[in-house]
């Protein structure tokens, strides 16, 4: 699969995920950077209203993310990997707004996922 189409394939699975209500009002730019020089740079557009995907590096991304693989950034976004896990194993980190790295992790992942990750005061 090239990269437009797996973005594009993206883009329509995670539409029914996307929980807006994770970001900011104004537009972040999460750039992904791969360990594996094979699969190329892209970043993820999003606000409290909408995301898209596009192939290579922005000029000025709001963060960087270093993650090993697409794969791996998949696995993160929608849960089926912990990023904690990730982290620890040197698999995902980032540079910039750690904050919203944080929140990105949970930007698509379904609410049964959510609810057992809630920090409770």
């Amino acid at each position: 699969m090239d990269l437009t189409q797996l973005l594009n394939t993206w883009q329509s699975v995670l539409e029914d995920r996307f929980r807006s209500g994770f970001l900011p009002i104004e537009e972040t730019i999460f750039q992904f950077e791969f360990e594996l020089q094979t699969e190329p740079a892209l970043y993820l557009t999003a606000n409290q209203h909408a995301f898209a995907w596009s192939p290579g590096t922005h000029p000025a991304p709001t963060l960087t993310l270093y993650v090993r693989d697409h794969a791996t950034t998949y696995r993160l976004l929608t849960g089926e990997e912990d990023g904690m896990s990730a982290f620890m194993a040197g698999s995902y980190r980032a540079d910039g707004n750690i904050i919203l790295s944080q929140l990105l992790l949970y930007v698509f992942q379904q609410p049964a996922l959510l609810q057992t990750q809630q920090v409770i005061d």
